[in-house]
């Protein structure tokens, strides 16, 4: 008998990370995941709540947003952190999720990678190593 071998996830050790979501299942798969590529995760089910997380947290390397979300959406919020008051936060890369393909074309310029729901995690990862 074979013994199956260990499943290689990408290393994202050192790195904090903050998804932004409100969609409930979409949150916990994507921070379970990135937990077990060994990033420490912040979650908000908000942009207010993202925004918290920027103006408070000690460190976050890479943001993960949604674009469709109630009261202000995924542009709006990386618009706000674009004006942050601390030069480090302004400049945080930023990853936009998505289904919806017009949310693209309206955005595309805010964000430092934009990627179509479901995401590919194989492609996420590469995008973040490659954006940190």
């Amino acid at each position: 008998m074979i013994a199956p071998s260990p499943l290689n996830f990408p290393d994202l050790r050192g790195l904090t990370l903050l998804v932004v979501d409100d969609n409930e299942d979409a949150v916990e798969v994507l921070s379970m995941f990135l937990e077990i590529c060994g990033a420490a995760v912040l979650v908000a089910r908000t942009a207010m709540g993202g925004l918290t997380y920027v103006d408070v947290a000690p460190k976050l390397d890479l943001v993960i947003t949604d674009l469709s979300m109630p009261l202000m959406d995924g542009v709006e919020f990386v618009h706000t952190i674009r004006r942050h008051p601390t030069p480090s936060r302004r400049s945080l890369p930023v990853i936009a999720l998505t289904g919806f393909p017009e949310d693209f074309v309206k955005s595309q310029s805010v964000f430092n990678a934009f990627l179509r729901k479901p995401v590919d995690l194989d492609r996420l990862t590469a995008t973040i190593q490659s954006l940190v």
